[in-house]
């Protein structure tokens, strides 16, 4: 199930709210319908418990002289609803309706506080949004139907302090968001504290594992540094074993140069450990075998 039905689903499912604010649930789901109007009442969804529940809550809003339309229209292996209100009187009932519920427009004091706002939010997500899955990316966008519904929208996210991006696609209005605090936020606004917390998780595990993945670059680059400062001080002991050999070095660099021929990966801290030297002690003794080394080099790249 992707995590737009998961959030839709648990907001359809939330009966208290419906009871408390069907109202402003009901306004939210027809106007970001895809037409709310003496026209034409509509919507498009690829969800069937959306198109069920958006024709329940027209049930619930007046008493129908007509009839609801749905149809399912399937394309490339995937279904589409359509609904829609049959009778000229039944459309005109509903407009009649909520013009009288929010004579003044969509404001925040008429949706009656952050409750109101939330379901009529939540409508408007049942019938225009969508919700990306966070392993992937965090994305939560409306697609309202019309300029003017997306600018209601706007208007009413804005007055409870959230602060989406807006854009195109196709020429309609997009109203957006790839904040992960902001999508959490917002879903638990309009009723879908359980799918906030899954974004939470997942945000968690992945801050986790980014964590981990550079904790293991960091490793793996400390590890290519110490192998291949390894590698140039093998090469100048071997240099100075073919023309003197270890028995000619100076005692105390004799041991040091035979421990890292025999451990080429060891660090400086590993072989100072050997041999009861600190870093900077076994550092000194490698320079040293270095400038030992240095007039062999020379002669081979002559």
């Amino acid at each position: 199930m992707s995590f737009t039905q998961r959030a839709k689903n648990e907001i359809m499912e939330n009966r208290a709210l419906r009871s408390r604010f069907k109202n402003q649930q009901s306004y939210g789901l027809l106007l970001f319908g895809r037409s709310f109007g003496p026209g034409s009442v509509t919507l498009a969804t690829r969800q069937r418990e959306v198109a069920r529940y958006y024709a329940a809550a027209i049930t619930r809003a007046v008493p129908l002289a007509g009839t609801i339309t749905t149809r399912e229209d399937t394309a490339g292996g995937q279904s589409a609803y359509r609904v829609r209100v049959d009778a000229a009187a039944d459309r005109r009932g509903l407009l009649n309706r909520f013009a009288m519920l929010y004579p003044e427009g969509v404001t925040y004091e008429l949706l009656g506080g952050d409750e109101g706002a939330g379901a009529f939010v939540g409508g408007a997500f049942l019938s225009c949004g969508s919700l990306a899955d966070p392993e992937k990316k965090y994305h939560l966008e409306f697609a309202p139907p019309r300029p003017e519904t997306a600018a209601i929208l706007a208007g009413v996210l804005g007055e409870v302090g959230f602060l989406p991006k807006t854009s195109e696609r196709r020429g309609l209005p997009i109203i957006y968001t790839h904040d992960s605090g902001q999508i959490e936020d917002l879903l638990t606004f309009i009723s879908c504290p359980l799918t906030s917390m899954e974004i939470m998780e997942t945000k968690i595990l992945k801050e986790r594992r980014n964590a981990a993945n550079r904790a293991a670059n960091c490793d793996n680059a400390n590890i290519d540094k110490v192998v291949g400062a390894a590698e140039g001080q093998i090469r100048d002991i071997r240099l100075l074993m073919g023309e003197q050999g270890l028995t000619a070095l100076p005692e105390e660099l004799r041991e040091l140069a035979r421990l890292r021929l025999e451990n080429p990966e060891a660090s400086l801290r590993e072989l100072g450990a050997r041999l009861g030297l600190s870093r900077s002690g076994v550092n000194h003794r490698l320079q040293k075998l270095a400038q030992l080394a240095a007039p062999l080099r020379a002669g081979e790249e002559g």
